[in-house]
């Protein structure tokens, strides 16, 4: 499967706003500076586990191109 590069930036952005989202839904939860700091940090890094698998276990079924260069 061929995936634009665009469309895969906006996905990567979209995801960055969701997790930021569920980094401060921790300040909202928590008055506790060290709880929300280890919170964050943790959703964090799951993000990027999750990511980085996605990527990996997609990466014999994406091909991913720039349609700019491309023309």
């Amino acid at each position: 499967m061929n995936i634009d590069e665009s469309l895969l930036k906006s996905i990567l952005e979209q995801e960055a706003k969701n997790i930021v989202g569920k980094c401060m839904k921790r300040f909202e939860l928590s008055i506790n500076k060290e709880e929300i700091k280890l919170q964050v940090k943790e959703l964090l890094y799951e993000f990027s586990r999750d990511l980085k698998n996605q990527i990996l276990n997609s990466a014999n079924k994406i091909h991913i191109v720039n349609i700019e260069e491309q023309k």
